[in-house]
């Protein structure tokens, strides 16, 4: 029985994708590694107070209970295998704007960062989410211009943009897009959100999983823009089997940052929003 659920499936094959909160009927290509539960050999258990899990992972099982707090604590995604069931029950925070690092770069399939707002001098553009060199998932939000412009919201992931990408596998996890600074050496742009991902012969889901994208810091004098908001980051789940998947999920992006009342201040840009999804393992 768990040979066969770690067996890799052929890219041939297909998996049925359901998007929490639209209506949706799509196919992919297997991406294979969402197909391996891994090779643990311990269990783990998080039953309360705040634990601390990143990276990749692997166990015969996973139980996050209620009331108990998961924080990612790494720029990384965090990655759980399990070969038995996946309980999550509790909160698990992978969002700068709750003490995660989050992803400080441009990401890969989670939203773009948001424009820093104009200083007295332009801000400083988000990033763009990218995987392969040269082809942008989704483009970070354009900067103010100079003299208080307000800098511009990223754009949000849509499926057609990550889905044959993320079917081969071929990048390790990034998340969400930084977003820009405010001009004028102003306000920091919020990291991205980082990527949580459970591959799980069953995954019981009643909790909450936060991968929001870090919200941009405000405009500290006049003159001084604010940063944008990054990207929000992804969520998937894969599972032969599902007991629950009613738990919430959060990939908004970040909230651009403020001017506080200063002048010649443009405020940030909002970052993208990223996805999320459930996979049936075939």
């Amino acid at each position: 029985m768990i040979s066969k659920r770690l067996s890799i499936v052929s890219l041939a094959a297909i998996l049925t994708l359901c998007f929490p909160g639209r209506t949706l009927a799509q196919t992919v290509l297997t991406p294979s590694w969402l197909t391996w539960l891994g090779n643990g050999t311990s269990s783990y258990a998080c039953t309360s107070g705040t634990c601390l899990l990143s990276g990749q992972n692997f166990y015969t099982s996973f139980t996050l209970s209620a009331g108990a707090v998961l924080q990612n604590n790494t720029f990384g995604p965090l990655i759980v295998r399990a070969t038995g069931t996946c309980t999550i029950a509790g909160t698990i925070e992978s969002s700068p704007n709750v003490g995660s690092p989050g992803s400080p770069g441009h990401g890969d399939f989670g939203g773009g960062g948001g424009g820093g707002g104009g200083g007295a001098a332009a801000g400083t553009g988000g990033e763009t989410t990218v995987v392969v060199q040269g082809i942008p998932i989704v483009n970070g939000g354009a900067p103010g211009t100079a003299g208080g412009g307000n800098g511009r919201t990223a754009l949000s992931v849509v499926q057609g943009q990550y889905r044959m990408l993320l079917s081969a596998g071929s990048s390790w996890p990034g998340g969400g897009a930084i977003g820009g600074q405010g001009g004028s050496a102003g306000g920091l742009g919020g990291n991205g959100g980082t990527p949580v991902i459970f591959i799980c012969d069953t995954i019981d889901f009643t909790g909450v999983i936060n991968a929001s994208g870090g919200n941009g810091q405000p405009s500290s004098a006049n003159g001084k823009g604010a940063g944008g908001g990054g990207g929000g980051g992804y969520v998937i789940m894969a599972a032969e089997t599902y007991t629950a998947k009613t738990g919430t999920i959060n990939v908004s992006g970040g909230v651009g940052g403020s001017c506080n009342g200063f002048t010649t201040c443009g405020t940030g840009g909002n970052g993208g929003n990223g996805f999320s999804m459930y996979m049936t393992i075939q």
